[in-house]
């Protein structure tokens, strides 16, 4: 049984989403760059610009648990191998690599913020994104959270996406649809071991869905 229960509604301009491979519209972005993108940055950033395309600043949060691990294995096995990393590499690799090529491909300014929460990652990032866009009203807040499968050797792990997935939000304080999140805490259900954000993409596609990690239960509602 629940204990506590925080809230808060969002107003959603608009949403985009993409789940496993294909050819994705990266025009915004200098080709140079775009060679060197790792599939996650390429969703991620398809579908931040999706939202944000007419905007011309907005605030931006990305969120993924695992980031770009990939380039982190990589790394790693040449450090063991005694090999010279690569300051590429090493640049496309930490967390907010994604939000700074964002901006720098916008020309954008705007604040951007890189989070990481283990498997309640989306939902941490999105209450970021929620804190964003109230207490900077002037902007609009794009929120993208990506995530791939953790690569080997970890292999995959409890809660990670069946395949790479990007899903992105306009925040705009004149979008008449609400989206509404729910936390129950001190929830005593059994934990799921889905992607969270499988959860909310299926409130903005059927109108509710729900994740729990056993402790917590996020619900997500359009209005």
């Amino acid at each position: 049984m629940s204990t506590h229960m925080s809230a808060w509604d969002m107003p959603v301009a608009r949403w985009a989403a993409w789940i496993g491979e294909g050819e994705l519209d990266l025009g915004f972005i200098e080709p140079l760059l775009r060679r060197r993108l790792s599939p996650l940055a390429r969703a991620a950033l398809h579908v931040a610009n999706v939202c944000a395309y007419d905007c011309p600043s907005a605030n931006f949060v990305f969120a993924s648990r695992h980031g770009e691990l990939k380039r982190t294995v990589e790394l790693l096995r040449n450090l063991s191998q005694d090999e010279e990393m690569s300051p590429t590499l090493f640049s496309l690799s930490v967390l907010n690599s994604a939000a700074g090529i964002f901006s720098i491909a916008r020309k954008d300014h705007a604040p951007a913020t890189a989070i990481a929460a283990g498997i309640e990652s989306f939902g941490y990032g999105l209450f970021e994104a929620h804190l964003r866009a109230k207490y900077d009203l002037e902007r609009p807040v794009v929120y993208v959270y990506a995530d791939a499968p953790a690569p080997e050797p970890l292999g995959r792990q409890p809660c990670d996406p069946d395949a790479l997935f990007a899903l992105g939000l306009l925040i705009d304080q004149g979008a008449t649809t609400r989206l509404r999140t729910e936390v129950s805490l001190g929830y005593a259900g059994e934990a799921v071991s889905t992607l969270q954000a499988n959860a909310c993409l299926q409130a903005l596609e059927r109108g509710v869905g729900s994740w729990s990690s056993g402790p917590r239960q996020w619900q997500w509602k359009l209005q």
